[in-house]
């Protein structure tokens, strides 16, 4: 008799420990920046870049600049610029979108992010610091 109550606590520990190790575990939300190209289309002879940004830094940002490198399809740096993504708000998704002038998405390869622009001494700390992550849903490879 006490071997099989030993025997039923056994088991109810061994139950108890396989529905703990079975609970899947949520992963961690993304903390950061991302920055997702989402659309490229040429209009009136330049590139319209459509961005999806969200921020999770923890903290909304009242404003956000990125300094971008476009280079060509052979890899040649085409052109250096800021975009200028305004506020974002803590925890919310905004789309942005930017003209090229004079130049047709056909010639672009690749988008690189070079990093948040205007990190001095006053720069808002959760901008400068905060992981960046990028995505491209269309044919241009967008990195950092």
């Amino acid at each position: 008799m006490r071997f099989a109550r030993h025997l039923g606590v056994a088991s109810a520990a061994a139950l108890t420990l396989t529905a703990l190790l079975a609970t899947p575990v949520k992963a961690a939300e993304p903390k950061g920046i991302g920055l997702e190209l989402n659309k490229v289309a040429t209009v009136n002879g330049g590139c319209l870049l459509t961005f999806v940004a969200s921020n999770a830094t923890g903290a909304a940002l009242a404003a956000a600049g990125f300094e971008f490198v476009l280079f060509s399809k052979d890899g040649v740096v085409d052109r250096m610029t800021v975009f200028d993504f305004g506020a974002l708000p803590e925890g919310k998704t905004v789309v942005r979108q930017f003209q090229i002038a004079g130049a047709p998405c056909e010639g672009f390869g690749s988008i690189l992010v070079n990093g948040p622009s205007g990190c001095g001494a006053a720069a808002a700390a959760p901008l400068c610091s905060a992981p960046l992550t990028a995505s491209s849903r269309t044919a241009v490879s967008f990195g950092r």
